[in-house]
């Protein structure tokens, strides 16, 4: 007979195996390429999380980088994580360009989930030269960290999975030396303190300057010390990742 401490521990169990899958989905932190300096940050506000970072080479002179956010929490946000993360990894190496990449994912998406169910998602492509592109589908803006300003490259695209026949569009920049890219989840900037304030853009943006001329991996624990502090160390209403990109190019 089945008792509910049967149930609670396979439950338990089955929980405890999805988060390993899900930490195994994470990309090596030595990523991508001579010139670029990269950190990220992944904090499940649950047993497992629905946002989504990944860091894939490119051949010799380039890499993509990518930042996103499933609807919804829980086991089943994760679950459609790993179907966004299975479906970009399947398709980057095909030589489209990754306006058809996400296009494509974002058909297969609305095809194999929920009406209610979308993603949001930055994805990019990056070389040594500093060249960068950007698809961003209805995620938060990309932040651009230059000298004293900090510059929002906002989406200019719907959600993947919103509408199965979206076509989605591309920018294209060149960064400076010692610029930062900075890409983060709904999580961060809606950290929330005491009294139910959010962290908002404002703090963000002022913490990225803050720590402007210093290494992603330092930035990124500098923003996360900052969350802690300010909502006086309580456990996380969403999900918060964060993904730095710094350009450090090698002189002649």
């Amino acid at each position: 007979m089945t008792t509910p401490s049967h149930i609670e521990s396979a439950l338990q169990a089955q929980l405890e195996f999805a988060l390993e899958v899900q930490l195994s989905l994470l990309p090596e932190r030595h990523c991508c390429l001579s010139g670029w300096d990269v950190a990220f940050s992944y904090e499940a506000a649950g047993f497992v999380s629905g946002d989504y970072v990944d860091l894939i080479p490119a051949g010799a002179d380039a890499f993509y980088f990518a930042l996103g956010d499933v609807s919804g929490k829980g086991l089943a946000a994760s679950m459609l994580m790993s179907h966004l993360h299975a479906a970009l990894r399947t398709l980057l190496p095909s030589q489209r360009t990754i306006e058809e990449v996400v296009t494509t994912a974002s058909h297969t998406f609305c095809q194999s989930t929920l009406p209610a169910h979308f993603a949001t998602l930055v994805l990019g492509k990056a070389d040594r030269s500093g060249k960068v592109e950007l698809v961003n589908a209805g995620h938060n803006p990309v932040l651009l960290v230059e000298g004293a300003q900090v510059e929002m490259i906002a989406a200019a695209n719907l959600p993947l999975g919103m509408f199965c026949s979206t076509d989605f569009t591309s920018l294209k920049r060149s960064v400076s030396a010692e610029s930062t890219l900075f890409l983060y989840s709904d999580g961060i900037i809606e950290s929330i303190d005491g009294a139910g304030n959010e962290f908002a853009m404002d703090r963000l943006t002022e913490a990225l300057l803050e720590s402007r001329n210093a290494l992603p991996s330092e930035m990124v624990e500098t923003i996360r010390r900052t969350m802690i502090r300010y909502t006086a160390g309580a456990q996380p209403g969403d999900d918060r990742t964060m993904l730095a990109l710094r350009f450090l190019p090698k002189g002649p």
